[in-house]
């Protein structure tokens, strides 16, 4: 049995090395909140501190927490009914915190990934161990946003990595463009992310793009799962469900409307590790390929984010760029590297990676 002792946040900003643009927003900086969660093993007396990560923007234009609201309810709903709470597994502390309230997902997430960790440590086990991953090293990929050019994309292939996912807006993109650079590179595996920027009447587009694009992420809106159902029926490509899925009831939605072939895992945004995990499960049993989107996330979340990968059911290479593609300065001081297109999972104890107390705090 294990017992909260303690939680604290730490609101953190992580200057990105260039901006970062999609059809949501330009991001300059990264706001994220640090959970350090203290938890006592009833049976051996021994304490630790779990790392956790709330990974909610600073505005409304991906979903409707950001960080602001993320703390409001771990303070307001969160800490006062977990202090001094018992768990037997970070699965039932997952459990207590959704019946605490149906929404917050980003918030449950920080707190749940901070129990994992903690429960890790605890039990000298890893988070890939704990979670049941089958694989030391997994495929990455990268993304490169609106303002990336082929120079970009050569230095992408350059590294190694097996897919790069290419962020499109339906108002500025220059379809002949885009098309003619996928052709250049017929040997590289890509995505494209429309972030819900087209429209039914946009959509024929997609048709037109060759054999290397392994599927399209989210073109219609978060609640369009109709057009969404619609498209992957009369397309060759693979689409992917990303804004859509917020909950498991979402994935339930999509399987029964057939909306997409893959879906976006993100732990974050659905509720955190174990709603992860089921979500992997729910899609798999239908036959939709999942895989693990980023969060533009720090090595904390990168680490979660690399034994989810480990897991068997993940089919394309996850969104997990190296340490040193975004930030100019991450938060631990573990980094991450990739090495011939794949990246190692950590094996220490919970996340496997340790602050490196230099980073800015808001």
């Amino acid at each position: 049995m294990y017992r909260i002792e303690a939680l604290e946040m730490i609101p953190v900003s992580l200057r990105l090395k260039q901006t970062f643009k999609t059809a949501h927003s330009t991001t300059k900086n990264r706001p994220l909140t640090l959970v350090k969660l203290t938890v006592s093993h009833s049976d051996t007396g021994k304490k630790t501190i779990g790392l956790g990560e709330i990974q909610s923007f600073a505005d409304f234009s991906y979903t409707l927490e950001n960080q602001s609201a993320s703390r409001e309810i771990v303070n307001t709903m969160i800490n006062p009914v977990i202090q001094n709470a018992t768990f037997e597994s970070p699965q039932k502390f997952a459990e207590k915190l959704e019946r605490l309230t149906p929404f917050g997902s980003f918030a449950k997430a920080g707190v749940e990934m901070a129990a994992w960790d903690a429960v890790g440590k605890l039990t000298n086990r890893s988070l890939a161990q704990m979670i049941g991953g089958t694989r030391q090293r997994v495929p990455v990929g990268t993304v490169l946003d609106l303002n990336a050019d082929i120079s970009d994309i050569k230095r992408a292939i350059d590294k190694g990595y097996q897919r790069i996912k290419m962020k499109i807006d339906a108002q500025s993109l220059d379809k002949q463009k885009l098309i003619a650079r996928l052709n250049q590179f017929p040997n590289q595996q890509f995505s494209l992310d429309a972030n819900s920027s087209f429209s039914a009447q946009t959509a024929e587009f997609f048709n037109q793009l060759p054999e290397n694009v392994a599927f399209i992420e989210q073109p219609f809106s978060e609640n369009d799962f109709v057009n969404h159902a619609f498209l992957q029926k009369n397309t060759p490509h693979f689409l992917s469900l990303d804004e859509s899925i917020n909950s498991l009831d979402d994935i339930n939605t999509m399987i029964a409307l057939h909306a997409a072939k893959a879906i976006t895992i993100k732990q974050a945004k659905i509720g955190g590790i174990t709603a992860a995990l089921k979500a992997i499960q729910l899609a798999s049993r239908a036959g939709i390929k999942p895989w693990i989107g980023g969060m533009l996330s720090s090595n904390l979340g990168r680490a979660v984010d690399l034994a989810m990968a480990s897991l068997p059911n993940i089919t394309f290479a996850g969104d997990i760029s190296e340490s040193s593609h975004y930030f100019e300065h991450d938060i631990t001081v573990e980094t991450f590297e990739i090495t011939e297109g794949l990246m190692t999972v950590p094996t220490q104890n919970g996340l496997g990676v340790t602050l490196d107390d230099s980073f800015d705090v808001l």
